[in-house]
């Protein structure tokens, strides 16, 4: 058994027993993984309240390899999200990063560079919820880099055109060019202004994209397609008016 100490963000905390709650956690060092925090429950506890999704934390706990739940043994609070933020979208956005991550990242995953991501999205969406949306965007575009698969957003595949507006293949999870792209309907259409933000920095603010919930269905579906793994993101389905 040893002691280790990493930084993490709460995923998901479900009550156990009489006084205590196992949480999932995304860890620095060690992925995904489950802790118990005994009594952490109870009102005099030093781990009450620190459990919460949204919650980015420093923890030690005791790892034993032959144990699917390790043991937490202290909790120093870095940052909880959203606390004090009134705009409840932003929140939404928060959870549905963090349930994306829980998706895409498999229990025990060493992954700094997803989880630096995480928190620097997250970071952005508390200190500009009005951006919230394109913050969560500007996400599943890191992501898709990190995990390899970065659109190609310069040429289409099929006759090698230069891409101003484009057309989503959710067939193949490509962009081609509209004159390959004729036979697909307007829901899988992006405008020259979608492209431009595709192909911008993160720190470009020049270009914003046109239709918000057009570029996360496609994304979602993106990531989906390569993965091979259903990414309905429940969070997202607490905004109405937007159909994931």
């Amino acid at each position: 058994m040893s002691l280790i100490k990493t930084e993490a963000l709460i995923l998901r905390t479900i009550p156990f027993q009489e006084s205590s709650s196992i949480a999932r956690m995304f860890t620095r060092e060690q992925g995904k993984i489950a802790v118990i925090a005994k009594g952490a429950r109870r009102m005099k506890s030093a781990l009450r309240g620190f459990l919460e999704p949204l919650n980015y934390i420093e923890a030690i706990y005791y790892y034993k390899s032959t144990r699917d739940i390790q043991t937490l043994s202290k909790i120093d609070l870095i940052q909880a999200f959203f606390s004090d933020n009134p705009v409840i979208e932003s929140n939404i956005f928060g959870l549905a990063l963090l349930e994306t991550v829980d998706k895409v990242v498999h229990d025990h995953q060493h992954d700094h560079e997803i989880f630096d991501c995480a928190v620097q999205h997250l970071k952005l969406m508390d200190a500009k919820p009005e951006t919230c949306r394109v913050t969560f965007i500007r996400f599943l575009l890191a992501l898709t880099n990190i995990l390899g698969y970065l659109f190609e957003i310069n040429n289409c595949p099929r006759c090698r055109a230069s891409l101003s507006g484009a057309v989503y293949n959710p067939g193949t999870g490509q962009l081609i060019c509209l004159d390959c792209g004729q036979q697909f309907s307007a829901g899988h259409r992006l405008s020259e202004s979608d492209i431009a933000f595709l192909k911008g920095s993160e720190s470009d603010s020049q270009f914003q994209p046109v239709n918000h919930a057009k570029l996360l269905r496609m994304l979602i579906h993106y990531l989906s397609y390569h993965l091979d793994v259903s990414l309905n993101l429940k969070s997202l389905q607490l905004l109405t008016d937007i159909k994931i």
